[in-house]
This record gives C-alpha cells, structure tokens and sequence, in this order.
C-alpha cells in the first residue's frame, strides 16, 4: 500500500490571502453600489422597493403596479378616498420645492375660503383641492346672464377680489368653460362649445387687463361634456354651468420622476 508523500517542509501556499482579499473588494464594491443608488433614489424607485418587499414578506394582497414601462406588485392598503385615486405622496417623499409649493397652495385655499365666506358667495364659488391644482369654482349665475358671455357689475367685482390671491403665486392659471345640456343656437354661439369658450376666454381677458402675466393664462371650452351633475334636474344643470380656475401645481404640469405612478388593472 502507497504512503501518501507529505508536502515538503517550507512550501506554504502564499496565495490564501487573495481569497480574503477578493471577498473585501467584492463587499466594497457593493457597499459603493448601494451608496450610488441611495443617493439617486426617487420615489418611483421608492414604490418599487416595496414592492419587491411586500413580494417577498407577504405575497398576499396585491395589487398590480405600472408605470415607466415595468411592472410591479404593492400590497392593497384600504383607502378611505375615491376608487381609482392615488393619495399624494408625504412630504418626505417630495423635492423642497414641492413640499414649498404645497404648503403656499394649502395657505391660499384657507384665505380663499375666509374671502368666499366674508363676501357671501358660499354658494356660487367652491374651492378644492385637486391632483392638478387649486381649483376655483364659480357658477355662471354669478358671472353671465343666460345665454351670454359679458361679465356681470358684480362678476368684476368678485374677480377683483380674486386677484390678491391669484397674484401670491406664479404658476400657471387655466380658466375652463363649462355649460349645461341645453342647446344654444345663436348667431354669436351656434352650440354650447363657442359659449363655453367665449366665457373662458372673457375671464381671461379680465385678469389679464387687471395685470395677470399673460403668460400664464389659458383657457379652454368644454361645452357641455365635462358636467359634474345630472343635467335632468335645474338643480343639477346650475351646478354644471360654472368656469372653473385652476392654479396649477408646477409638479402637475412639468410630471417629475419622483412622482408615483398610477395604480391600474392589468
């Protein structure tokens, strides 16, 4: 039977510390990784974190998530809002400017709602909060005769009273006619989307001419498509006559990375 031959005294392997030097280049290499991609993280990458964290802790109540082109799992939170509706992101989530830009959006709307209650047109001017921006709601009573597109004595004044607030700020105001179902067939408004658009466009003049930048200002004629009552009802049909004024959010209009993508079906 063969004896093994020993190794020779003196022959170390001089090679082990290569291992444990490639195991420290290995985790440098990944801690720097990781340093790279925390300090380019946006919320977009943010949502897809949790999700690969719900995935993995609780692959239970999941809900479909795209957006930019991938795709994702989060877990089904319930939600007290609307279906379909996204709650905005918290503060932390969001840029300076933005946390800056909600908080100056938040002080206009309680100082709208004071003016609106002080003047008595609680019922004629609503003001909410929307994803696109801060809306100002004004129905057509209080603005147009019937039928019509010149600005009622009392239309100026309430549009006077509107400026100071619409000048804190400069982001964009889109000004949107609304009407009801009711046909219009006039030589000056042959259907509902000329009236539409000519009382946009009246109150747009309006601010211009009281010193609003140009450049800021659109406007838009829906007609009677974009009702947000029934139209079989007079109650309804008041409610649906309105132009609305929006002070948009600029994260809104310029749609940043960081925000979240919407939540859909398959």
């Amino acid at each position: 039977m063969r004896r093994r031959r020993r190794p020779e005294d003196g022959k170390i392997n001089q090679e082990r510390w290569l291992i444990t030097y490639s195991d420290l280049i290995t985790l440098l290499m990944i801690f720097f990784v990781i340093m790279y991609a925390m300090s380019k993280v946006d919320m977009y990458k943010f949502v897809n974190l949790s999700a690969s964290l719900s995935q993995a802790l609780y692959n239970q109540n999941q809900v479909q998530l795209k957006g930019l082109g991938t795709t994702g799992l989060i877990a089904a939170q319930p939600s007290a809002g609307p279906p379909g509706r996204v709650p905005p992101a918290p503060d932390f989530l969001k840029t300076p400017e933005q946390v800056a830009e909600e908080r100056q959006l938040a002080q206009i709307k309680l100082q709208l709602q004071s003016f609106i209650q002080k003047q008595g047109v609680a019922g004629q001017v609503v003001v909410e909060d929307k994803p696109k921006g801060l809306l100002i709601s004004l129905r057509d009573v209080i603005l147009f005769d019937t039928g019509k597109a010149d600005l009622k004595p009392e239309a100026r004044k309430l549009l006077d009273g509107l400026l100071p607030f619409l000048a804190q700020v400069g982001n964009p105001l889109e000004i949107e006619g609304h009407t009801d179902n009711r046909p219009i067939h006039t030589a000056q408004f042959p259907s509902n989307w000329e009236l539409s658009t000519a009382r946009a466009l009246t109150v747009l003049e309006y601010l211009q001419a009281k010193g609003i930048d140009p450049k800021r200002l659109s406007a838009t004629g829906y007609g009677e498509w974009r009702p947000v009552a029934s139209n079989d009802n007079p109650e309804g049909q008041a409610l649906n006559r309105r132009v609305n004024i929006t002070i948009e959010r600029t994260s809104a209009i310029n749609g940043p990375a960081d925000q979240a993508p919407s939540l859909s079906g398959p």
